[in-house]
């Protein structure tokens, strides 16, 4: 009925003069009362499949709460409706309408490979919308990234398996820290390259993560594997060099006002954890083919690591100041304070906790062990056996209070974990 009048009344209008005004008026309430009425007739004939519906979602929502968290409902729920496939696909339509825009009007039609790009980017990220695609993007790049050196270290680690999410997150985080979706194109491109710089370092810290126990466990377990080491030993050389040249890059075609000084000092840590671990992989791997315990492994390692530690807890010293700097003297700049607490607690304070928990252990072994008496030749003779820790010959060894005959450096490192004789299990040390 509704659709025949919005037929009769045009034809009215032409015959009665004087009759146009209200004619449109009525037209025009018409056609904005036309799609309500099919909405609402489509809501009432469907009303019970949509009661029902709302109902369902209701019972699983409060099925899943009282079984998991709200955050298990949500990781559920996202993955279920497959949401990073679907921002992938927004923002790759988003790009392509762009660029075919853009040609349509000529609005890059002259420009260079690297024009074009930076122009797309930039338009790419200038809406919330648009950043959740590009950070579900970044997610399945860095994803498998991640696998590709867990494939080159043969490491299948469990814990670290979430580098796509842990990144999409950092990279979310830059983004509304940043402001990046109301900046201009010029000033949006160049954060946007500060956001995916920091988002590789990160890359890298966890290309490290995976190296720095695989380097240790193939050089204390004396493994005879020549392609593992290979492997190891490229991914240190390439997360040396890598870091190396974006240091470079960043020297000689920037000013060091232009770009956050964190970037330079998160390149420098890299470099610094690698040399570390090479160096304490080396120590090892020259233990291996002594024939006597090295009674000063111990001390060269504890050495390396402190000095290491130390580097890193000044350059995350530098970092945070930096950051406290910008949040008080730059405009925009509060949104990370939250970011520097975080990055306080765990770069400095837990730095800090940790360092001196070591070094208080470390002081007590080496008072304890220096306590016992060192065992004479005679001494050693009689007893003609090996160390119980380490299986070694004894050419010194330390003498309990149990009459125990163990290395000095074996003692302090079983000291470090227990007080018991690693035999009689009796206390070789009273506090």
């Amino acid at each position: 009925m509704v659709v025949r009048i919005s037929f009769i009344l045009p034809t009215l209008m032409i015959l009665i003069p004087g009759t146009h005004g209200i004619f449109n008026t009525v037209i025009m309430l018409l056609s904005s009362s036309l799609p309500l009425y099919i909405v609402m007739k489509t809501i009432w004939l469907n009303i019970f499949t949509i009661i029902h519906l709302i109902y369902y979602g209701y019972t699983h929502f409060r099925e899943t709460i009282n079984n998991f968290e709200v955050n298990d409902f949500v990781v559920m729920e996202w993955s279920r409706l497959n949401m990073p496939f679907v921002l992938r696909l927004f923002w790759a339509i988003r790009l392509l309408d762009l660029f075919i825009l853009s040609l349509l009007t000529k609005e890059i039609k002259h420009e260079t490979l690297f024009g074009t790009v930076k122009y797309l980017l930039a338009k790419g990220c200038d809406t919330f919308t648009a950043v959740l695609g590009m950070t579900s993007f970044v997610s399945y790049f860095c994803h498998y990234i991640g696998a590709f050196f867990q494939w080159v270290l043969l490491t299948e680690d469990v814990e670290q398996v979430n580098i796509g999410s842990r990144s999409a997150i950092l990279f979310f985080i830059l983004a509304l820290q940043t402001g990046l979706t109301i900046l201009e194109p010029e000033e949006r491109f160049i954060q946007l390259c500060r956001n995916i710089c920091f988002t590789c370092d990160f890359l890298l810290f966890y290309v490290h993560s995976l190296l720095n126990p695989l380097l240790s466990s193939l050089s204390v377990n004396r493994n005879n594997s020549i392609n593992r080491h290979l492997r190891a030993l490229f991914v240190c050389g390439f997360l040396i060099v890598f870091s190396t040249n974006m240091l470079r890059y960043f020297w000689y075609c920037h000013f060091v006002n232009n770009w956050p000084i964190e970037m330079y000092f998160f390149n420098i840590q890299i470099v610094v954890k690698v040399l570390v671990t090479l160096a304490i992989y080396s120590l090892h791997m020259i233990d291996g083919y002594r024939t006597r315990i090295w009674e000063k492994l111990d001390d060269y390692e504890f050495y390396i690591k402190s000095f290491g530690d130390v580097v890193n807890f000044c350059f995350g010293t530098i970092i945070f100041l930096s950051g406290v700097y910008n949040v008080a003297f730059e405009s925009g700049s509060i949104f990370r304070a939250p970011w520097m607490c975080i990055h306080a607690y765990y770069s400095i304070w837990r730095s800090i906790r940790d360092g001196w928990r070591v070094f208080i252990k470390r002081r007590l072994a080496v008072r304890r062990v220096e306590s016992l008496a060192d065992a004479t030749s005679v001494q050693l003779s009689e007893f003609d056996d090996v160390c119980s820790i380490c299986q070694h010959n004894m050419d010194s060894a330390k003498i309990t209070n149990c009459n125990h005959y163990f290395h000095s450096i074996c003692l302090r490192k079983w000291l470090n974990l227990k007080d018991n004789c690693p035999l009689c299990q009796g206390i070789l040390y009273q506090s």
